[in-house]
């Protein structure tokens, strides 16, 4: 048998074991009929091409042709006999192909075809291709590449960690030995001539010319108040920390000047609670000393640490996404991977003829099939023609809130109520407007990282504006999340954390706004960007923005529905202009808590994680909300984009807010306003069955509602509760109390059972009674 196999197929024989056993490993993994004949027929034309490739080299090497001579039926004899006994050249079967192409081309050209052909059967049997290949050459070498660098890494930290050992092992010098070495500070025994070569000489030319370029802070002219007034704030104040030359420089400093020059500004030092000085600039601040906080008070961005490269992985769970749609008969190509902080977009183009919707219904198998945790499809993609599919990616990577404030986009943005929204699945930073939106609905579950993201706004709004610019009022029912800002004098008024007391500040905001656009047609402007600009040429005082920001909007509702609801939609539908804005979070979107009223006139919309798809529809008019992956992972839909965008939400950490609001404590107090607060409490709302202030009083007519229920029952000719209760509409014990008040004063007649009261006020005595109080009220 061995003799007969050498004798046909030559030393090609040696790959029949191989072949038979991969046929049997895809037989043992269930692979379909057709999948296994497949590979049979690749096999088999592979050892017919490999037995005429070795005996044109065993020709070659001979000197002469094997497929020429004693006539067809010798030429077999020959390579069979070759074969079977000696084991060499590629047995009776090679002369059909072989001796084909040796007639047609020759012995090199034929070689030449005969092993492109091997390599593409080899390439179709084990599904390898050149582009695997070179990717695991890359792959290797980036591996090699980053073990050397992480090994040189590691030998420089430990010699650097070898030479604080000794240094702190090294006896000190004492201080007598120290002054006779070659450590003496001479430069005190020096004259001034003298101490300027003498600086000249050891100071290297690179910092002589930072010190030209980079005058010091004590010979800057003061600011006046008036250019203080027009300098403009920038959103993040650089802080520059002393270093070890700055401290003996500050040594000399005290030698010869003992105080600072008159008018000169001296810049604070803010001590933190590890006891650590930072010295602070003011170089951003207003009239009212406001100073904005130093970015270093914010934990450093870790999202450089221990990223390892993915694009392998990406790449492979590329093709396993196409070959998954594809065996659901949807055939698409990968065009574009993007990958962000939180999950990885693959764009899609689906082949000619396929709809949309075929693979949109393919989510639910695609997460099964990839072992992903949620899929998110959007389709199509705006402003490209493809199908994005997100996938969550393995590692996360937190987008903190320092990262975002101290980029140039959100330094750029130019406005006061600018705020970074995160980063986007191209990881580019998303930056919003307040002013421009100009009302935010935040909805998400409990733990989505809705309050986080409330706070992120309420920190990019102290980092980007002063008091004088922007006055902020919080409502916080849970009471744990914004009591913390109580004493940063950006609040009118503290916290609010009762859910009436809530009430009051939205129908103090209505006020407000109303006496604001009172003042603006007084004034001939338009809005408060106007006003300002007039009140700065006519020695006016300026307004504020106002931001409303309420954490729970479901307590609200639950304490003071109506009041609540009527004040949320007057300043959502006027507020925009008088330069009030409104930033309203819950945790329960549901249609009885977000109103249809509300909705429609809160058009910027923000949705994390929701518990299901009805939930995201009543935030954004549509699902998709439910499929997020929760902890800052968000839908962004601002006024004028049509769809949302999705958005890792930017983190903030409950000890960088403390620090924050602690320099600020320490650098301004609070600037409640008192008058504010009062209007708040007489804004309050009064709950049912309790008498308001009017109703305590003695006197029938201190009742407002006496003439009209006067006015109503004279013109009607007959009197009832019922009937003021559907006039007036009043609740059934206020009618039958001003009823009672009616009789007593003679305009109506007692109770006649269930029939209606008799009138016993003419429509003239009425009139004449309605001109004598116009009288009394004019005379008062």
């Amino acid at each position: 048998m061995q003799s007969a196999l050498w004798g046909l197929f030559g030393v090609s024989s040696v790959l029949l074991s191989p072949i038979v056993i991969y046929v049997a490993v895809m037989m043992a993994l269930d692979r379909s009929k057709s999948a296994v004949i497949v590979k049979v027929l690749q096999g088999a034309l592979l050892i017919l091409l490999v037995g005429p490739m070795f005996e044109i080299f065993y020709s070659m090497s001979k000197g002469g042709d094997s497929f020429s001579g004693d006539g067809f039926s010798g030429i077999i004899t020959r390579l069979y006999e070759n074969g079977s006994i000696e084991h060499q050249g590629g047995g009776a079967l090679s002369i059909f192909l072989g001796g084909s192409l040796v007639k047609l081309c020759g012995e090199v050209c034929a070689l030449i075809i005969i092993i492109l052909l091997i390599i593409l059967f080899v390439m179709l049997l084990t599904n390898i291709t050149f582009i695997d290949i070179f990717r695991f050459i890359v792959s290797a070498f980036r591996k090699l590449a980053g073990s050397i660098s992480e090994s040189s890494e590691e030998s420089a930290r430990r010699r650097e960690e070898s030479k604080k050992a000794r240094e702190e092992k090294a006896p000190s010098v004492p201080e007598p030995k120290e002054k006779q070495g070659g450590f003496v500070d001479l430069s005190k025994y020096l004259s001034d001539k003298d101490k300027k070569e003498d600086s000249e000489e050891k100071k290297p030319k690179k910092q002589k010319k930072e010190s030209e370029t980079l005058p010091a802070p004590i010979e800057e002219p003061p600011v006046q108040p008036e250019e203080a007034a027009n300098k403009s704030i920038d959103p993040v104040s650089e802080l520059r920390s002393a270093t070890a030359e700055a401290a003996s420089e500050d040594e000399g400093h005290a030698q010869t000047e003992d105080a600072p020059d008159k008018g000169e500004a001296v810049n604070p030092i803010y001590v933190g609670k590890d006891g650590q000085t930072t010295l602070i600039e003011m170089e951003n601040s207003s009239e009212n000393g406001y100073v904005i906080p130093p970015i270093e008070l914010l934990n450093p961005s870790q999202s450089g640490l221990g990223k390892e490269d993915t694009s392998i992985e990406t790449e492979k769970n590329a093709e396993l996404l196409v070959e998954t749609i594809k065996s659901f008969g949807v055939v698409t190509r990968i065009v574009g991977i993007h990958k962000g902080p939180s999950v990885t977009r693959y764009e899609l183009q689906p082949a000619a003829g396929v709809k949309v919707s075929r693979i949109t219904s393919l989510a639910d198998d695609i997460a099964l099939n990839l072992a992903a945790n949620g899929v998110r499809i959007e389709a199509p993609i705006p402003g490209k023609a493809a199908v994005g599919i997100e996938l969550a990616n393995k590692v996360r990577e937190t987008v903190c809130i320092r990262e975002l404030i101290d980029s140039d986009e959100f330094r750029q943005a130019g406005g006061k109520l600018c705020f970074p929204v995160g980063k986007d699945i191209e990881g580019k930073i998303v930056i919003g407007d307040i002013s421009k939106m100009p009302h935010v609905l935040i909805a998400g579950t409990t733990g989505s990282g809705k309050s986080v993201f409330t706070n992120s706004v309420i920190m990019s709004i102290l980092y980007n504006a002063s008091p004088d610019e922007v006055r902020l009022i919080l409502i916080d029912p849970k009471q744990v999340e914004f009591p913390v800002y109580n004493g940063i004098p950006h609040l009118l008024i503290p916290v609010v954390t009762e859910a009436k007391k809530a009430a009051g500040a939205l129908g103090w905001a209505v006020t407000e706004m109303l006496k604001r656009y009172k003042l603006f047609a007084d004034n001939g402007v338009r809005d408060l960007k106007d006003y300002n600009k007039l009140a700065k040429s006519e020695d006016l005082k300026c307004l504020p923005q106002i931001v409303i920001v309420v954490d729970e909007l479901a307590d609200l509702m639950m304490a003071a529905r109506k009041e609540v609801e009527d004040s949320i939609c007057r300043l959502a539908q006027l507020a925009r202009a008088a330069g009030m804005h409104l930033i309203v979070a819950t945790q329960s979107p549901r249609v009885d808590i977000v109103t249809g009223l509300i909705k429609a006139n809160i058009p910027s919309r923000v949705a994390l994680k929701v518990s299901n798809q009805m939930d995201s529809r009543v935030i954004l008019d549509e699902g998709g909300a439910e499929k997020l992956l929760g902890n800052g992972d968000l839908l962004y839909m601002p006024v004028g984009l049509g769809k949302p965008v999705r958005v890792q939400g930017s983190y903030v950490a409950t000890d960088e807010i403390k620090r924050v609001v602690d320099y600020l404590k320490t650098q301004t107090s609070s600037q409640y306003d008192d008058e504010v607060a009062s209007e708040v409490e007489r804004h309050i709302p009064v709950p049912k069955g309790e008498k308001t202030s009017s109703e305590q009083g003695q006197d029938p007519s201190q009742d407002n509602m006496t003439e009209a229920a006067i006015e109503a029952v004279v013109e009607a000719g007959q009197a009832s509760t019922s009937y003021l209760q559907r006039r007036l509409k009043l609740g059934y014990a206020r009618a039958a109390r001003i009823m009672d008040e009616l009789e007593e004063l003679g305009i109506v007649g007692p109770a006649d059972g269930a029939k209606p009261r008799e009138v016993r006020l003419t429509r003239a005595q009425w009139l004449e009674r309605k001109a004598m109080l116009g009288n009394e009220s004019e005379g008062l």
